[in-house]
């Protein structure tokens, strides 16, 4: 459970605070901040692109003890680094060694368990990613708001020593099979290439939750780190409860549905927050981006992870990775663009419209699927 953990930890832990640090750094201190969000996105990518290759070598003790000691270490660096260049590289370092991390760990949930166990597995690891993120945004909001936004990375290296003590105590040595067949790696990326793809387009949309929300939130007046934390909170209190019923979700609804599920609550969640500036439009807001999140985490690896082998999984939830964080690194510098011209309200409205346009698509999709028979694929 320890790798999707880290992986929402990485984005949760000073979301609160952004707002802070962009004033610290000045005229573009805004995109600044946000690039911290996106270069820890590009660290995850890369990691994710090695991190099976890695898995096959080191092993699943051995790389998640390293990997999660580098994390803490890296992460540490927001409360001693004032140069801009050197909190940026500490931030890609902390994506690289949580992309191993997640590998590592959700290799061993495909190994261990398959159909609906696997489906709840990874609903639970969501779960608890969501809630440890939660108490890293409540948390991080409340340290900031006492001793500024530095104060909110002390939470990386608490989490690194717990995440170290866990992994020596829990885990054995296990070294995923390896298959030395000319083109594997081009064989998975390319029979799963248009599911990367979606993931991607699905990740640069959940970042605006954690890349543009702190923003707009400044926006309405909701000035205190700790406030915001307590609106971002509820966004994480429900992708938690969603990611814990996902198993049950699926079973009932298909994954096709749940997915459509998800969809349709993002598109709903993005235009009330760019409707107006008020706080029930913003905690609505919250409440349905927390179903979306909770929702489209699990079933995208949900999804590779029925499509593949022990063999081919590392190197497949590797290429996810990387394909999901893409979007994440991209989410930064697409939006300033957008709300350049329309806008920070107008861009989410036009982030909501692509997206209904997505839950209609999968909607029809699945109506056609049902009429036809039984549901075959995700």
């Amino acid at each position: 459970m320890l790798g999707l953990m880290s992986q929402g930890f990485a984005f949760t832990a000073f979301v609160a605070a952004l707002p802070q640090m962009a004033a610290e750094f000045g005229g573009r201190g805004a995109f600044v901040a946000q690039m911290t969000m996106g270069v820890a996105s590009l660290g995850l990518m890369v990691g994710a692109l090695a991190s099976g290759w890695i898995l096959e070598r080191a092993g699943t003790r051995v790389l998640l003890i390293a990997s999660t000691l580098l994390y803490g270490l890296a992460g540490a660096g927001g409360l001693a680094l004032h140069a801009i260049s050197l909190l940026l590289i500490s931030r890609f370092v902390v994506g690289l060694a949580a992309a191993c991390m997640v590998t590592t760990c959700l290799w061993g949930i495909g190994a261990a368990y398959a159909g609906d166990r696997r489906a709840r597995a990874l609903g639970f690891s969501s779960a608890l990613a969501n809630i440890i993120s939660l108490v890293g945004t409540v948390l991080g909001g409340a340290l900031a708001q006492v001793g500024g936004w530095r104060l909110a990375f002390i939470q990386f290296p608490v989490f690194g020593a717990v995440g170290v003590l866990l992994a020596c105590l829990s885990l054995r040595q296990v070294k995923p099979e390896r298959r030395p067949e000319a083109g594997r790696n081009a064989r998975i990326l390319l029979r799963l290439a248009p599911f990367y793809l979606l993931a991607a387009l699905l990740f640069a949309v959940m970042f605006l939750a954690s890349t543009q929300f702190a923003f707009l939130l400044q926006l309405d007046g909701v000035n205190s780190a700790s406030t915001r934390s307590l609106f971002i909170g509820t966004m994480t209190v429900v992708a938690a409860l969603t990611a814990f019923c996902y198993g049950a979700l699926q079973q009932r609804l298909s994954t096709a549905g749940v997915f459509t599920l998800g969809l349709v609550s993002m598109a709903a969640a993005l235009e009330l927050i760019g409707f107006g500036p008020r706080p029930a439009y913003a905690v609505a807001g919250a409440l349905l981006m927390g179903i979306y999140v909770g929702s489209i985490g699990p079933y995208v690896y949900h999804n590779v992870t029925e499509r593949t082998d022990d063999a081919s999984r590392g190197r497949a939830v590797g290429f996810l990775n990387a394909f999901c964080f893409l979007g994440g690194f991209l989410n930064p510098p697409m939006f300033a663009a957008l709300a350049r011209v329309e806008g920070p309200r107008g861009a989410f409205e036009i982030a909501g419209l692509l997206i209904a346009a997505l839950a209609a698509g999968a909607l029809l999709r699945n109506m056609r699927r049902r009429a036809i028979g039984p549901e075959t694929a995700a």
